[in-house]
């Protein structure tokens, strides 16, 4: 018992029993490889955004079925593309209010992408069982 104390005091710089304050913690990844990741991030979704509208676009240019497999699956892409990219835009302002919304909002730019991506595996599998069988 005695061997651990005199352990511990070894370790504190007074010599006495108190402990050492913890250790800080830091980011794992720099501030400006943030900031280029969030540039990438929402030039690619709003790259993505633009040529959904435009394959909707296309849809009604050239008379295709409005109410397909096609436009329901790239009316739910052109969604989660709109609120992913408005999510990584608020990054650019003030990335302490995007992570403090209100429930609805938090709702919509984080948990409601999710829903969408589930509807939309489930529209594409419910596509390929009608079309297999």
């Amino acid at each position: 018992m005695e061997a651990q104390v005199r352990d511990l005091s070894l370790l504190s710089p007074l010599g006495t029993n108190e402990s050492l304050p913890p250790p800080t913690l830091t980011p794992a990844v720099p501030p400006y490889v943030k900031l280029g990741l969030t540039v990438v991030y929402t030039v690619f979704y709003s790259l993505l955004f633009l040529f959904i509208y435009l394959q909707l676009w296309m849809v009604l240019r050239y008379k295709h079925k409005r109410c397909s497999y096609q436009t329901v699956f790239l009316f739910l892409c052109l969604l989660w593309a709109a609120l992913r990219a408005v999510l990584f835009s608020f990054y650019f302002r003030n990335f302490v209010t995007a992570n403090t919304l209100g429930p609805f909002p938090f709702w919509l730019l984080y948990c409601c992408p999710v829903c969408l991506q589930f509807f939309t595996l489930s529209l594409m599998n419910l596509y390929f069982v009608q079309h297999m069988c």
